[in-house]
């Protein structure tokens, strides 16, 4: 418990203002609401033994004062504490998103994105999770304590020895929860992460529909689906068997006792020793605590399922955030220089690349091709600091990527990947990403990416572009590279969807703009080897020989065979 509150306390500290209102607010709801028993026991022996009027009307005045104090602070504490927890839960959704957004190539490699948005929505907003436990969670217990220390000090200025009776079930019942807690906390775990799995298999059949239905592969889409449905079923299934099971044996030993108190009670005042006003209100408070008790109960239980949430947003941060350094370079000169780098995934022992070694200067166009899983997008990737060099350099200009501001090196790179990603909005929106740019710039980009006679500005696109072709959505992320003029350009394939005609237009316009630009691209297309002013080709991860496209197809058959039509 003491770690889910520490990992909520810099949250709440955010919203200390409002949280010190909600509990101001608490307290005089718990204040108004045990203190009305109190007051009704006096009405009732005043009844019961000689009437002045006098007095029973100024009871009954005191009666409907704290009434109406009463029903106000029970409606405003749960709209209160709603709003409060959509706050705390934008909070902590906000926090989270910066913290994957910072995060480096490994940790996106090791996280399935149906995963990291469960995280982000089921965890923080579903039934019984983080951001009801942030306000009304929290609070609840709170309001428990000072409805059980309130009434347990009036009942005892009732009657002590009832008093010890009505409380002896709360041991119990506490000795239950902590006995269920490991139970409790797998069947938790289990069921988040059944829910991601369910998220992932939706996202991958709704993303991939065209190859679903392709392949008429709907059913064993839906195979698939109802398996994972299956499992998800009896992961909640087990949640629900133990949540009733708790509510269940709560209610039950409440309710013994709430019988015995009736009997002894009862007798209490057959004897004498006992008022019928002083009975009604010992009543009154042990129905109350009823709730009461099982709400302190509850509290451990539904702390033990917000902590299994808390733990996969703590997982996130057990990854390292992508590096970027100090330097800010007034002048840096557009080239890219790699001396001896390899690079090795993290998890794996033999390297994607060893030995690499070039230089592209200002101005010079150069194509890294080479058979298919032979490391062309990973050289991408590392000559532009995505990806950290195992052993060896790599620079841009004469300052490593990794040593720039992450602004810097934004400005200096136009990176255009193989799998394009385009988002729900304008083409405008889709290009300028937030930048402040003028239209002027915007319409450049679209002509130079070969877009301009196809798209308006305000053209509406579908996320990831469902309705374009291969080729349109391609251009459309080349004029977001190139809106902004950067120094060094990396394309990844991009004219693979390209008609002979587009790419020639495309070629054309971008060797005139890029006179003072290094360019860089991966491609198994002849037509764009042909556009290149060298040719850096690549052969199980290591570079085979660097030359024109002209004389690797004299030199080599198996250059030749890359491009050889079947």
């Amino acid at each position: 418990m003491k770690h889910v509150l520490r990992w909520f306390l810099p949250f709440w500290k955010l919203r200390r203002k409002g949280m010190g209102i909600l509990l101001l607010i608490t307290t005089l709801a718990i204040a108004a609401k045990t203190v009305y028993p109190y007051i009704f026991k006096f009405v009732i022996d005043h009844l019961t033994r000689d009437i002045h009027y006098d007095n029973i009307l100024t009871w009954v005045w005191i009666i409907l004062g704290v009434g109406l104090v009463r029903e106000i602070t029970q409606w405003l504490l749960p709209a209160t504490r709603y709003f409060m927890n959509m706050g705390i839960g934008m909070d902590i959704r906000l926090n989270y998103f910066h913290e994957i957004m910072n995060k480096d190539y490994s940790f996106f490699a090791r996280h399935r994105t149906g995963d990291l948005t469960t995280r982000l929505t089921d965890d923080i907003d579903g039934d019984l999770k983080i951001a009801w436990y942030a306000a009304s969670g929290i609070l609840r217990p709170v309001e428990a304590f000072l409805t059980l220390g309130f009434s347990i000090a009036l009942m005892l200025s009732l009657n002590w020895r009832l008093t010890l009776i009505a409380v002896a079930p709360l041991p119990v019942i506490i000795w239950v929860i902590a006995k269920t807690e490991h139970i409790q906390q797998r069947a938790y775990s289990l069921r988040q992460k059944r829910t991601s799995e369910t998220v992932d298999v939706l996202e991958s059949a709704f993303s991939g529909i065209r190859i679903v239905v392709g392949y008429v592969a709907e059913k064993a889409q839906g195979k698939i689906f109802r398996r994972v449905m299956k499992e998800r079923v009896s992961a909640e299934e087990k949640v629900v068997l133990i949540r009733s099971f708790l509510e269940s044996l709560g209610a039950m030993i409440n309710q013994v006792g709430l019988v015995i108190i009736l009997f002894v009670g009862g007798y209490f005042v057959q004897q004498g020793r006992m008022s019928l006003g002083e009975f009604y209100a010992f009543v009154a408070y042990l129905s109350g605590m009823t709730e009461t008790i099982w709400t302190i109960s509850w509290f451990f239980v539904s702390t033990k399922m917000v902590e299994a949430s808390i733990s996969r947003l703590e997982n996130l941060e057990q990854f390292s955030d992508a590096e970027y350094g100090q330097s800010r370079p007034k002048k840096l000169p557009p080239s890219i220089s790699i001396h001896e780098a390899s690079f090795t995934f993290p998890d794996s022992r033999e390297p994607i690349l060893q030995d690499i070694s070039f230089t592209i200067q200002p101005g010079e166009i150069a194509a890294v091709t080479g058979s298919v899983g032979c490391g062309k997008t990973t050289l991408l990737n590392l000559a532009i600091g995505i990806y950290p060099s195992t052993t060896g350099d790599v620079h841009l200009g004469d300052i490593p990527p990794r040593h720039m501001e992450r602004e810097v090196l934004a400005n200096l790179i136009g990176y255009v990947p193989q799998e394009v990603v385009l988002f729900t909005g304008s083409v405008r929106e889709n290009i300028l990403m937030g930048r402040d740019l003028d239209e002027t710039a915007v319409l450049k980009a679209l002509k130079l990416a070969a877009a301009d006679t196809e798209f308006t500005l305000d053209t509406i696109l579908q996320q990831g572009g469902v309705g374009l072709s291969g080729g349109q959505k391609a251009r459309v992320a080349l004029a977001r590279a190139l809106v902004h003029n950067p120094k060094i350009l990396i394309m990844d394939d991009i004219t693979s969807a390209l008609d002979a005609k587009t790419e020639g237009i495309l070629w054309q316009r971008l060797r005139e703009d890029s006179i003072n630009r290094a360019v860089l691209v991966t491609t198994h297309r002849e037509a764009t080897a042909k556009q290149a002013d060298k040719i850096i080709w690549l052969d199980q991860g290591k570079i085979r020989d660097i030359c024109s496209h002209v004389e690797l197809l004299e030199e080599y058959s198996e250059y030749r065979h890359l491009f050889a039509k079947p």
